[in-house]
């Protein structure tokens, strides 16, 4: 007689290391006071605190300064930059400014602010930055 059987105990011995090989640890974890066995990880004991609006938009905020100043970096290596809220939009005269940094930023980076009158490098003084 031959043995048909014989190839059939292979397949099962492969099967058997199979699942024993791929099978995931067993976790011990409490939920809800009792002692709970399963093979995905334990879930987070305590309270979780959702973040507030305002937390999201500040990181949202940090994340959008972080990648602007990447961006900047690698377009210019050598150069340091910092950044400001304000930007030149073509105002050039202390009327039109809100704040003291505001002319600052103005007299500082914007090309044609008309800004200081006696020429000490300080912008808006009768208005914004008074001595």
């Amino acid at each position: 007689m031959r043995k048909t059987f014989s190839g059939l105990g292979v397949i099962a011995a492969l099967v058997m290391a199979t699942a024993a090989a791929t099978a995931s640890p067993v976790v011990k974890c409490t939920v809800n006071g009792s002692v709970v066995f399963q093979q995905s990880p334990c879930p987070p004991t305590g309270a979780i605190q959702r973040p507030t609006v305002e937390e999201l938009n500040a990181r949202a905020k940090k994340r959008r300064a972080a990648t602007a100043a990447s961006a900047a970096r690698k377009a210019d290596p050598g150069t340091s930059y910092t950044f400001s809220p304000y930007r030149c939009d073509g105002r050039t005269r202390c009327s039109q400014m809100k704040s003291c940094a505001e002319a600052k930023y103005f007299l500082d980076n914007c090309p044609g602010a008309q800004m200081d009158g006696d020429h000490n490098g300080i912008p808006c003084e009768k208005q914004w930055c008074t001595p």
